[in-house]
């Protein structure tokens, strides 16, 4: 997915759209396509299991953006709205400076977040770093379905890797602990190698 993505993805998850490629820019139209995608991923998913799924409205912004859940710095969901917000400035550095996967694993972990309350995992009073690792394993899954239709190119993965690695932390004390970095890397990396260590 570095240099393009195909709305092929989308047409096979959908069976819509024609197999045109889409210039793999962090912008408005990837977003939407991405979106899209994720959309149709989880919402067939949940289907299977009988579950209804609303999707998450997706809100960008160029800054820090306060939402019912509290700020969004670079990427934030908010169960109270079922709503993603993605500050598109710190998405467009992720994609120059890491690769465009490092961002579109961003969106694929908020996504995580809005699955995880569709099955109640919100609801179970949960440390947030349990719920933090499964949406990164989540994330993986959605990659794990991309790379079986032959859309991931070489180093996607790794960039993934990368973002996950980014974003850990060793704050084990604190209660918004997200996990460390190799704790983040290591759930990314089983959801993509097997769907249903995310749910173990």
């Amino acid at each position: 997915m570095r240099h393009t993505i195909t709305a092929g993805f989308i047409s096979v998850l959908l069976g819509l759209f024609p197999l045109n490629p889409v210039q793999a820019a962090w912008d408005a139209p990837t977003l939407s396509l991405m979106s899209q995608g994720l959309d149709a991923f989880w919402g067939g998913f949940l289907q299977r299991l009988g579950v209804k799924y609303t999707y998450p409205v997706v809100h960008t912004h160029k800054g820090a953006e306060m939402t019912p859940c509290g700020l969004a710095m670079i990427a934030h969901y908010c169960s109270q709205t079922n709503t993603i917000h993605l500050n598109m400035t710190q998405m467009n550095k992720l994609a120059s400076r890491i690769g465009d996967s490092a961002a579109y694993f961003s969106l694929a972990h908020e996504y995580g977040h809005s699955v995880q309350r569709h099955l109640g995992m919100l609801d179970k009073n949960l440390p947030v770093v349990v719920l933090e690792l499964q949406a990164d394993c989540l994330a993986g899954v959605f990659f794990s379905a991309t790379k079986q239709l032959g859309l991931l190119e070489p180093g996607d993965i790794e960039e993934g890797v990368i973002m996950a690695t980014m974003t850990g932390d060793n704050h084990y004390e604190d209660p918004s602990h997200h996990g460390t970095s190799k704790q983040r890397a290591k759930a990314f990396l089983s959801g993509l190698r097997n769907p249903t260590a995310c749910f173990q």
